[in-house]
């Protein structure tokens, strides 16, 4: 299901749970992205879920402290509440608490 040039990338990523954006299509391949890594799957691994509302790279303050600025790291899908979970970076430090669309402040 996964295109043989790039399965040991996108097995290094670990991707189950994560959110993909389909980017293009081709050759019976979908071509998704996370982050800076492009990958071919084909379309009977893919499974479409709402667009989230910020993307790896994003600069975003959070609501309940908006002096602190973060960057979305990655993002996730969670399966009980149908929606998009992100994990951020502060000040280059990863931090290990999830956090949802209504947690942040655009930048």
């Amino acid at each position: 299901l996964i295109c043989p040039s790039d399965l040991e990338s996108f097995k290094k990523l670990i991707p189950y749970g994560k959110v993909f954006c389909c980017i293009d299509e081709g050759d019976g391949y979908l071509v998704l992205q996370y982050g800076k890594g492009i990958f071919r799957v084909k379309p009977d691994f893919y499974k479409t879920v709402i667009k989230p509302l910020f993307e790896i790279g994003c600069k975003v303050k959070l609501v309940k402290d908006n002096s602190q600025e973060g960057i979305i790291e990655e993002i996730n899908w969670h399966q009980k509440s149908n929606s998009p979970i992100y994990y951020i970076s502060i000040n280059g430090k990863r931090k290990s608490s999830r956090y949802t669309d209504e947690d942040f402040i655009p930048v």
